[in-house]
């Protein structure tokens, strides 16, 4: 299905899985978030760089709330029905040991991939939906 949408994409530039070094490892996290917010890579944090005490998602969360967004997990359970960009976890079809892969998805289907390498999108693990802190700012009233 094709979408009029707008979005820079970026891709990721390590490839490796999670038995590589912390630094090494694949950024596609990094790259899909630039992608939805439309920012270069170097400004969004590689989240590997604070994985190993595993607050890495809070740590996501602190540096969204700096710019007035916050973020939340979906697990692929039930009915869910998002609109707009969000990030996609996949299962990698490139990476093996049922590691994840992050793409760039609109209306629950991947418009992006940031790994240029890949030829299938694996199954859908789960969703993570960035959105503003505060819903009522820049609405027009």
């Amino acid at each position: 299905m094709c979408y009029n949408i707008s979005m820079i994409k970026i891709y990721q530039t390590k490839f490796k899985g999670q038995d590589a070094t912390i630094g090494e490892r694949g950024n596609c996290f990094q790259a899909a978030v630039a992608s939805i917010l439309e920012l270069t890579l170097d400004v969004v944090p590689d989240i590997q760089e604070y994985d190993e005490e595993l607050k890495w998602f809070d740590t996501f969360r602190n540096w969204l709330n700096k710019r007035g967004l916050t973020a939340f997990g979906l697990s692929t359970g039930g009915n869910i029905l998002l609109q707009g960009y969000h990030l996609i976890e996949t299962k990698s079809t490139t990476l093996s040991n049922g590691e994840l892969h992050v793409c760039v998805g609109y209306n629950q289907e991947v418009v992006h991939d940031p790994n240029p390498n890949t030829t299938s999108v694996g199954e859908v693990v789960d969703y993570i939906v960035i959105m503003p802190l505060n819903p009522a700012k820049g609405i027009i009233k």
